[in-house]
């Protein structure tokens, strides 16, 4: 007789432009995938924004970062961790493809609006790829559109969404939940909206989570 698998739900707060966040998520789909014989696993997006000051257009990538790194051979280092990183989680990150700095509050609310039809997860690993993989501009609309319909929405209503501005506001109450719970860094997870853990944490330590929150003990982590 097949045990019946426990409820669990995992909240993931996140930006599109994070690296980590992008680990973050491979982690927690070997998590889950771990896991899929004993939870019946609920994930949920959240927005966060990195860098909510840049403007709608964004800027040109180059620029942007040696102003906030420091110099482009700092953040070169920080790179190639990365990209060493990525390869144990299935990420070929393509950094030199990236061209523009970009503002993330239309990649979130395309995410809130795949909620609607249950594609969270297939486009928030979309909005990763298109960033971190083929160097596409994740703040145009063309590319949002393009994201939506390979995860499944539909084209002509996805952009109608988008372009009425729904789901505007369920992204400030994202940003306005991350500020009020304390969030300053990201990927951050909750698990049983009790459980908490910040950073890309391998698979092995989420599983761990998944356990701790489904026997219901201990103090949030």
């Amino acid at each position: 007789m097949t045990a019946e698998k426990k409820p669990l739900r995992v909240d993931v707060i996140s930006d599109c432009v994070c690296p980590w966040c992008y680990v973050g998520k491979r982690n927690l789909d070997e998590a889950i995938a771990r896991s899929e014989d004993r939870f019946d696993m609920e994930v949920h997006w959240h927005p966060f924004q990195l860098n909510p000051d840049l403007p709608a257009e964004g800027r040109d990538w180059k620029k942007y970062a040696a102003e906030r790194f420091g110099s482009l051979e700092r953040l070169r280092g920080m790179q190639v961790r990365l990209e060493e990183v990525g390869k144990a989680a299935g990420i070929d990150f393509a950094f030199d493809k990236v061209s523009r700095a970009v503002n993330t509050f239309e990649a979130h609310r395309l995410i809130a609006l795949a909620g609607l039809e249950g594609l969270q997860d297939e486009v928030a690993e979309g909005l990763f790829r298109a960033n971190f993989v083929d160097g596409a501009d994740i703040g145009s609309r063309e590319t949002l559109l393009k994201v939506a319909t390979a995860a499944g929405m539909d084209a002509e209503r996805t952009s109608a969404m988008l372009e009425s501005g729904e789901g505007e506001e369920q992204v400030r109450q994202g940003l306005e939940m991350a500020r009020r719970i304390g969030v300053t860094g990201v990927p951050f997870f909750i698990v049983d909206g009790k459980y908490a853990v910040s950073g890309a944490q391998p698979p092995e330590a989420l599983v761990e989570l998944f356990d701790h929150a489904a026997q219901g003990g201990g103090d949030e982590g």
